[in-house]
């Protein structure tokens, strides 16, 4: 599993589905492997409640998925971790990785089904981690390439000193 986190969220409207894109972490850097992201399409309602879920201010009533982690919060149970696990494209599966007390103390897991979107809305409200399978990376993830801001700072100094020889005539 690959730990991952949200990049962005790219919200449409109409027949034009939304985007949730997640990044590779970036301690995946460490062995110089470059980072991956993995873009999953989404309705607008879906997008917009994770949005509002990476949003902290308190709204004044909850919405589904506010109102299924109070319930698990009142239930003593606790969202452990989102797993995007499998992938027959264009669909995304996830589940949702919950633990939940025993009697004699200890903790049991229980994995969930759950869609990406609804696993991802629910995560970003229990602060739980993203996992996405390593299988499903690989196959439609897509590399992302390491972004220098030195480097975007000269070509934006470049292009400055272009425009500044620019006349009216070269038009």
């Amino acid at each position: 599993m690959i730990r991952v986190d949200i990049e962005t969220i790219v919200m449409a409207s109409g027949p034009v589905p939304s985007l949730i894109v997640l990044r590779e972490r970036k301690d995946a850097e460490a062995d110089g492997a470059p980072r991956r992201a993995l873009s999953i399409q989404t309705g607008s309602y879906e997008a917009a409640s994770i949005s509002r879920g990476l949003d902290s201010s308190q709204q004044n009533r909850p919405i589904t998925h506010d109102l299924f982690v109070n319930t698990l919060d009142q239930l003593g149970v606790k969202l452990e971790r989102a797993e995007v696990n499998r992938v027959d494209a264009p669909i995304f599966y996830a589940r949702l990785v919950l633990s939940t007390p025993t009697d004699d103390g200890a903790t049991r897991e229980v994995a969930v089904d759950a869609r990406p979107s609804d696993a991802i809305a629910l995560a970003v409200r229990a602060n739980a981690p993203i996992y996405v399978e390593d299988d499903v990376m690989n196959r439609a993830g897509t590399i992302v390439r390491h972004h220098d801001a030195n480097a975007a700072e000269d070509e934006l100094r470049q292009f400055d000193q272009f425009v500044q020889t620019l006349s009216p005539d070269d038009f």
